[in-house]
């Protein structure tokens, strides 16, 4: 099984017959940032800039390759669960508060946020998160849209904030990406 993002993979294999293994490739670093110092002034705090392909960043591309395995893991880890599809989706299904907001409660039986569902177990995401941009691309059919492409992203912006706000995704800091939650496949709620 493989999910491609932007020439990157992340692939999970059977070893052997008998042992799952889980490998990703990084052919296009720059869809990555990483945290770097400047060498000219190491004293000043760094920033976030992409990460190179040359041998510099190996370190670096060998951390988020691990974590994107992690993450693969965890989500198909997840998939099964000894509880009920009541208990699994209940806490989603319940308007919820973002500040002083009220956020509308998901219903995972309309075609709308069926097709949200369907956006977030995408393996793809595991590997660097997703944009607005790839929801909106995957969300609106470009030929058959008669919104304009701000009313798309807006609406894919609400969305995402529908999805933060019940805690399915969260906000990678310093960036516009996203990454799912534990609470993503609704089988890690216990409450």
């Amino acid at each position: 099984m493989k999910h491609w993002y932007d020439r990157n993979s992340v692939k999970a294999y059977n070893k052997a017959g008998n042992v799952l293994r889980v490998k990703t490739t990084i052919n296009n670093p720059r869809g990555f940032k990483v945290y770097r110092t400047d060498l000219q002034s190491p004293e000043t705090s760094g920033k976030l800039t992409l990460m190179r392909k040359g041998v510099s960043d190996l370190h670096l591309r060998s951390q988020v390759s691990q974590k994107a395995n992690e993450r693969y893991l965890e989500s198909l880890a997840a998939c099964q669960s000894e509880m009920t599809l009541k208990e699994c989706v209940e806490s989603v299904c319940k308007r919820t508060r973002l500040g002083h907001q009220t956020i509308r409660a998901m219903n995972p039986w309309k075609s709308e946020d069926y097709r949200l569902i369907e956006f977030l177990v995408k393996g793809e995401w595991n590997l660097n998160g997703f944009r607005n941009k790839d929801l909106t691309t995957f969300f609106f059919d470009a030929s058959e849209s008669t919104l304009t492409a701000k009313q798309e992203s807006s609406k894919s912006t609400r969305l995402i904030r529908m999805l933060r706000a019940h805690g399915l995704i969260k906000k990678v800091p310093k960036t516009h990406r996203y990454v799912l939650t534990e609470k993503r496949s609704f089988t890690n709620r216990t409450n």
